[in-house]
């Protein structure tokens, strides 16, 4: 696939790039979201592969949490679990090693045209970060996933990025191991409806790069 030989480590420059101080990107998954798709996802269930997916998460939500960080690197670090970038083949010891150094994880998204209908929207952390968080579960054949959830409040701030291009990168932090409050830990985001775009214009067409980032 064009995307593992090429996209992905153009991603890992771009993330390397991005956080001087990192040791090493980690590209292991993407999904290409397409509103306007006829037709289920594409996804090969045996071979876990990438897809198409035609819905998106129209709720406020963020990858990962807590628990699920932790846990979804260290599959990918000990059984090369769902990775579809660099095999890792780590002993639960190397793993152990490389944990207790800073780890993010990293989503990028990038248009494959010009975004006219439901951009993204994200919540800025300083907003919400005192707030309990809704743990959602996600049930696969090999693994159980967490997502986050959150409930309203009125002081929540939201940015929004309209006609974002395909040269637009947008970074959605979904984990930090970083927990003295000196960063931001996670990324709220949704898609929303954009009321001053045309009655028919297009859906937002994107590829989501999801990722870990070491330090």
């Amino acid at each position: 696939m064009r995307e593992l030989r090429v996209f992905y480590p153009e991603m890992e420059k771009l993330l390397l790039e991005f956080f001087p101080d990192a040791t090493d990107a980690f590209v292991y998954n993407h999904d290409v979201f397409d509103k306007d798709y006829q037709g289920d996802r594409t996804e090969d269930q045996d071979n876990k592969n990438p897809g198409v997916n035609a819905n998106y998460a129209n709720l406020v939500h963020n990858d990962l949490n807590d628990n699920s960080g932790r846990v979804r690197c260290r599959e990918l670090l000990t059984r090369n679990l769902r990775n579809f970038g660099r095999e890792q083949h780590y002993t639960e010891e190397q793993a152990d090693a490389r944990m207790s150094r800073r780890f993010m994880s990293i989503n990028l998204a990038k248009p494959m045209e010009t975004v006219r209908q439901n951009p993204f929207v994200l919540c800025a952390w300083p907003s919400f970060a005192d707030q309990p968080y809704i743990t959602n579960y996600r049930i696969y054949d090999d693994r159980v996933g967490e997502t986050t959830r959150f409930t309203y409040r009125p002081h929540h701030e939201w940015y929004w990025l309209p006609r974002q291009t395909p040269t637009e990168v947008s970074m959605l932090k979904c984990y930090d191991s970083v927990t003295d409050g000196s960063v931001s830990r996670w990324s709220f985001h949704t898609a929303c409806i954009d009321p001053t775009a045309p009655a028919d214009a297009p859906c937002r067409r994107n590829v989501v790069v999801r990722s870990f980032v070491f330090f």
